[in-house]
């Protein structure tokens, strides 16, 4: 049995302070943050703000208001909600608005990712060795990130 990784994704700069505020975990990827959704620690911000994460449309299966808040905390305009189980796809927001569904290397691509040494956009943001997303809030030491690449751990609430 895999995992599934729900995560949303934007071009830095991220504001860090918020990052930190609302506990979110994150990977740092050419010039892209990677933001992890972790089921419990959305639903202690759900509560908090009353907001809900649940998707609204797609196959996604987060993507609602706390997202779309989450998101512009962080100064995201263009973002990208993923899941990455078996259907790895990807929902295209402009400033909280859905713009685009699909495939996931096509959704990176109209994200801004460029190939660089790598055969996809999916591997160019090294999102492989991300597939166990809620890790990045349990805390777990020996996590695997790719070398050079940058980790702040989320936490699950207060």
């Amino acid at each position: 049995m895999g995992h599934q990784t729900d995560a949303f994704i934007g071009k830095l700069p991220v504001n860090l302070e918020k990052v930190k505020f609302y506990g979110l975990g994150v990977a740092f990827e050419d010039e892209f943050a990677i933001v992890f959704l972790d089921e419990d620690h959305l639903l202690h911000w759900e509560k908090k703000l009353n907001k809900s994460y649940l998707a609204d449309e797609g196959d996604l299966s987060f993507g609602g208001e706390l997202i779309r808040f989450f998101a512009n905390e962080i100064g995201f305009i263009d973002y990208l909600v993923v899941k990455l189980d078996y259907s790895f796809v990807g929902v295209l927001y402009h400033d909280g608005k859905m713009i685009d569904e699909g495939q996931i290397n096509p959704m990176l691509k109209k994200l801004g990712v460029q190939l660089k040494e790598k055969d996809s956009e999916f591997h160019q943001l090294n999102l492989n060795p991300y597939r166990l997303s809620e890790a990045f809030y349990w805390g777990v030491e020996n996590i695997y990130v790719p070398q050079g690449s940058k980790v702040i751990l989320g936490r699950r609430g207060d």
